[in-house]
């Protein structure tokens, strides 16, 4: 096989997990997740989710450094009892395992990173052949890709947003060591029957009343602009959750489909 031909053969083995309709005609053959509908897909009460980051963010606070993967690691392992990280999947380009510890039934195990878009707002550049793009129920979109015009986008509009020297999202998700290591979902690759869902998608709204200077260790920021606690809802974000107990070495898996009846 030519070296342009293998190339394109494995981008599309890593995008067509994203591409809904190849996903609709390998339904029969995929994991799916179906809700009643957006109050019935909690695995994690809200307030519990908005705490552990309240705790984990404070502990980073105090004792993280930026670009020091191996302190923010066992800051995490310490605080929630795992640490996660990138390598290569077990299905297809990069994955998500579980590095150190154990991530127990119900934990929020990681954040889906990027800029988040109001179903009316324009992504069509930015979606073009853009793997990472998530949509949450109500039509919310969040591009998580971190190169190109999307990373571009989310630079730009994390700069607009500063309250005074003061970042409210993360930046560092961008780079190759992200302060927060949550913040590496968009990496979670789909499950298959060989590799069934480990973690589920859920939808968290981030309140104007969260602490301002934990904001900077929130991986989203939103498209459009809007003055500092002019609002109750700071920014929306989705969030990982584990459907069972996910050891040390295991690889996360979730759905990208998600049936709403």
């Amino acid at each position: 096989m030519s070296g342009w031909l293998k190339k394109l053969v494995e981008r599309w083995n890593g995008y067509r997990y994203r591409f809904v309709p190849w996903i609709m005609v390998n339904l029969k053959n995929r994991q799916v997740r179906k809700v009643l509908g957006s109050s019935n897909d909690k695995t994690i009460h809200e307030g519990t989710a908005l705490q552990i980051l309240d705790r984990y963010f404070s502990e980073l606070d105090k004792h993280g450094a930026r670009g020091n993967t191996t302190l923010n690691e066992k800051i995490m392992e310490n605080t929630l009892g795992f640490s996660i990280t990138r390598s290569p999947s077990n299905v297809s380009g990069t994955g998500v395992f579980v590095s150190c510890g154990r991530v127990k039934k119900g934990s929020l195990v990681s954040i889906y990173p990027g800029t988040v878009y109001q179903s009316h707002e324009p992504i069509f550049f930015q979606s073009v052949a853009n793997p990472f793009i998530f949509r949450c129920i109500d039509g919310i979109l969040i591009d998580g890709k971190d190169t190109g015009l999307s990373r571009m986008i989310y630079r730009s509009c994390g700069h607009r947003d500063l309250v005074g020297n003061n970042f409210t999202c993360d930046m560092s998700w961008l780079t190759p060591s992200p302060y927060n290591l949550l913040a590496i979902g968009q990496y979670v690759n789909n499950g298959t029957r060989e590799f069934p869902a480990n973690v589920a998608y859920q939808e968290l709204d981030i309140p104007s009343s969260f602490p301002l200077q934990y904001l900077h260790f929130i991986p989203n920021v939103n498209y459009s602009f809007k003055t500092y606690k002019s609002e109750e809802l700071h920014v929306r974000v989705v969030v990982l959750v584990a459907l069972r107990d996910v050891v040390q070495g295991e690889e996360l898996f979730s759905s990208y489909f998600t049936v709403v009846h």
